[in-house]
């Protein structure tokens, strides 16, 4: 599979080949739990297999860009590397360097995990790197400092940069992930294992007062709850700390999954009073995520009509959503004629059986009209 995905590999020495491999199969590679991407691949000493490329690291939502140099003629020697960033561990000695990158000191060619262990370490080092440049920066020192020490946020799941590379940095980017407990979410279409909310937080202008907040969900996470819109993020002032302002988007995420549950116990309760009332007449119904029904209804004079009575996901502080649906006329092709039923007595307080028992009667005169408007634009 993987070779299908990087046709290049064919083209790669066969030493350095199951390294590559073993660091581009690895997901959940930092704060962000994405993977390591290739970039390019090419060949020294006039090869034709490749023994460099270049890696895209995640760190911080962004994408490290990091040269890896074998020696093709010394296989066993660990590869050198080279930094987008120059600062990284520009004037590092050896022992200094075998303390934090041990697995590259200690390099074992044999051990296809090797080159994603030197990897990690180096991410853990240029975490640190970043940490120090945060230190000369007053108020993000402070943040960091608060962060890091918090028992609210482990400080591996933090991850911060300044930017940009080199020079004096204009803006400083600090990653949380967020642990929150998405366990009682129901009515999920797939579950996943590595479901993740990540907090940005971007910094910039004069005393690092401007701040810019966006929070990002894991794909089953975001279906879930809506989408980052959805979530009504509190405000971050200057004069606010991250370490108090994260218990506060926790909260905000957890009213939300609370607020979830709440409309789909009242559009199941809402579902089962309809089931309940007009059994006979049921056609479909969501079953999963209790978003709509429809059914079957006939007047006196056996003219029938399709309800379809629809149910956001902010109901019932939403109003249903009621179509009808004619069974003998279409409008195009593939569209029958339809009308939106409006002015339905309907108040979000009130418990489902008395919704849908005045809901009824409301239905049933209005497909008199229906019915009439049906014949004039059909029948005349």
């Amino acid at each position: 599979m993987l070779s299908q995905q990087y046709p290049i590999f064919t083209d790669i020495e066969s030493h350095i080949k199951p390294l590559l491999i073993d660091v581009l199969s690895t997901d959940k590679i930092g704060v962000c739990h994405e993977s390591i991407q290739l970039d390019s691949v090419s060949s020294s000493c006039g090869k034709v297999e490749g023994d460099r490329f270049r890696l895209l690291i995640p760190y911080a939502r962004q994408n490290l860009t990091w040269n890896v140099f074998f020696d093709s003629q010394y296989p066993e020697m660990g590869p050198d590397f080279i930094f987008n960033d120059n600062s990284f561990l520009a004037d590092t000695d050896i022992d200094t360097l075998s303390v934090k990158v041990p697995s590259l000191t200690e390099w074992n060619p044999s051990d296809k995990h090797a080159l994603l262990n030197v990897l990690i370490e180096l991410l853990s080092c240029y975490k640190q790197h970043q940490m120090q440049l945060l230190q000369k920066q007053d108020k993000l020192q402070l943040e960091c400092n608060m962060l890091m020490t918090s028992t609210e946020v482990k400080s591996e799941d933090v991850e911060m940069i300044l930017l940009p590379f080199g020079s004096k940095p204009t803006e400083a980017r600090f990653v949380i992930s967020l642990s929150v407990d998405v366990s009682q979410l129901e009515a999920r279409t797939y579950k996943s294992e590595s479901d993740t909310a990540m907090l940005l937080i971007i910094f910039s202008g004069t005393d690092w007062n401007r701040i810019i907040v966006q929070i990002f969900f894991s794909k089953s996470l975001e279906e879930a709850l809506g989408g980052p819109r959805a979530l009504n993020l509190p405000p971050l002032p200057p004069d606010k700390f991250l370490i108090d302002y994260v218990p506060e988007v926790k909260k905000c995420i957890t009213d939300k999954i609370n607020s979830i549950n709440q409309s789909l116990i009242k559009r199941r309760e809402y579902i089962s009073t309809m089931l309940a009332l007009q059994n006979y007449s049921s056609v479909e119904y969501d079953s999963v995520k209790f978003s709509y029904i429809s059914m079957m209804l006939v007047d006196h004079e056996d003219f029938h009509v399709i309800v379809k009575i629809e149910l956001c996901a902010g109901f019932p502080n939403e109003k249903p959503i009621i179509l009808l649906m004619s069974i003998y006329h279409m409008e195009g092709p593939h569209t029958v004629y339809r009308e939106f039923l409006e002015n339905f007595p309907f108040k979000a307080h009130w418990n489902s059986v008395f919704m849908v028992k005045k809901l009824l009667p409301h239905i049933n005169c209005a497909i008199k009209s229906f019915k009439q408007n049906t014949i004039k634009n059909y029948c005349s």
